[in-house]
């Protein structure tokens, strides 16, 4: 599996933007969206190797998280990622 490119925390909103834009125009619902995010985050908790301290917490919250947990966390993301939208 290839590695993602990796984002500032400062480009990423505009970057989850441009995505959740894209999946507006495909037709996606909100909630398509949010299950989207939920399987990224369950692939990327299995494959992608944390590269520092911060993201190895990350991975560790989410592999104890409950599917709604994670539903909730991916549903924040996309309100995040909206904000830029608006």
């Amino acid at each position: 599996m290839e590695r993602m490119e990796r984002v500032s925390l400062e480009s990423f909103p505009r970057e989850l933007a441009a995505k959740i834009q894209e999946g507006q125009r495909a037709g996606l619902t909100d909630e398509q969206i949010v299950q989207g995010i939920v399987n990224l985050g369950n692939v990327m908790s299995r494959f992608v190797k944390p590269d520092s301290p911060e993201e190895a917490l990350m991975r560790e919250l989410w592999n104890i998280a409950t599917e709604d947990e994670k539903k909730m966390l991916a549903g924040l993301v996309l309100r995040m990622g909206k904000r830029v939208i608006h």
